[in-house]
């Protein structure tokens, strides 16, 4: 640090402590000692002693009784600003929808959110997150919950909020902006458009939201008198799930006895590798096979052809409830712990054209022809 006559270092000591407090560099590492963070700025010790004791006036750091200092966490005492936590297993277009989301609603809050990725339920880094940051909002893995980590919810110190999934049964707010009966809109639509031959594309990895969908397809199928196939190929966790649905796909349309006209996909990856070998077997989707998808993952209106989707609300007044929650340092949760909306918007694009598949019948070789 450069020495001014006009800012006095224990200031600028101050400054940056600060700044890397607001933004959560603390949470997951001990403070570092006064010596060792003389070292990191350049300066002597007295003057970090001096500027970090403008910060614990502040209510932002406390003293311990063996000389160490310590970030205050909001059950230590009031606290003027928090820091929480976006914690997610890897990073998609979904993830990152909510990563966004959460920053945005933050701006109202004098808060701050740090993202950290963890590679499954069992992952430490969870655990130091519950236990590190003023509040989390947790992003679930596919694989089911382990009681252990489950107990670690219920008793966690510090308000946890799940964002994509129902976990409100092990006492967790959670915000589910797709409930899997509005599978049944895409269903409906392509019945109105004469489809009668529906098949449902998955390669997420098995997750019980997942499976949620599907069984709503399998009910809608059962109920309307309908017939297709279920390709059900979860990709392993962290795989490629375009191209597990482009196999997929291109063994279908190989198949001689695949007759589906319209083509359900559980999410927008899988749709996305279905549409690739369409192209590849000189097939237009929406022209002559149907497809559509639960969640658009707010790239389904730019692909070619814009993909029929389900769209999300905006989550933003859930995670202003949320988020006041939080900043109260959790405990008593006032209404239901599941929070989702009455309603989905279905968003009709030109992946889903009326007459799409009507005209189609098998080959010798197996891929559909227009007839």
């Amino acid at each position: 640090m450069a020495k001014s006559s006009f800012h006095p270092q224990y200031k600028k000591v101050t400054e940056i402590v600060r700044e890397r407090i607001l933004n959560g560099s603390y949470s997951l590492k001990p403070f570092p000692s006064d010596r060792r963070l003389a070292d990191e700025l350049g300066v002597n010790y007295m003057t970090v002693r001096r500027g970090l004791q403008i910060l614990k006036k502040e209510n932002i750091l406390v003293r311990l009784p063996n000389g160490r200092v310590r970030v205050k966490h909001i059950q230590q005492g009031k606290k003027v600003h928090l820091n929480f936590c976006f914690l997610s297993p890897a990073s998609s277009s979904a993830v990152d929808s909510w990563r966004w989301a959460v920053q945005k609603a933050t701006e109202n809050f004098p808060c701050s959110v740090r993202s950290v990725l963890y590679m499954n339920w069992e992952d430490p880094i969870l655990l130091d997150c519950l236990k590190g940051f003023d509040g989390v909002f947790l992003y679930p893995p596919p694989e089911a919950l382990p009681e252990a980590v489950a107990s670690n919810l219920r008793h966690s110190k510090h308000p946890v909020v799940v964002v994509e999934e129902d976990l409100s049964s092990y006492g967790a707010p959670s915000i589910q902006l797709f409930p899997p009966v509005a599978v049944q809109k895409l269903l409906d639509h392509l019945a109105s458009l004469g489809h009668t031959k529906i098949g449902c594309l998955n390669t997420q990895p098995n997750h019980r939201e997942i499976q949620d969908r599907i069984n709503q397809w399998r009910y809608w199928m059962a109920a309307h008198g309908k017939t297709g196939h279920l390709a059900d190929h979860p990709a392993p966790v962290h795989g490629d799930m375009i191209l597990a649905a482009y196999d997929a796909m291109k063994r279908l349309l190989e198949d001689p006895e695949r007759e589906e006209t319209a083509w359900l996909c559980v999410t927008t990856p899988p749709a996305l590798g279905a549409m690739r070998a369409m192209l590849d077997k000189g097939l237009q989707p929406g022209r002559d096979i149907a497809i559509c998808s639960v969640n658009g993952e707010n790239t389904a209106s730019v692909l070619n052809p814009p993909l029929t989707s389900l769209e999300s609300d905006d989550p933003a007044p859930y995670l202003a409830v949320c988020l006041d929650w939080m900043m109260r340092g959790g405990g008593h949760w006032q209404g239901p712990l599941l929070m989702r909306p009455n309603d989905v918007h279905l968003h009709i694009r030109e992946s889903t054209q009326p007459g799409a598949g009507r005209g189609l019948a098998p080959t010798n070789g197996g891929l559909p022809a227009i007839v």
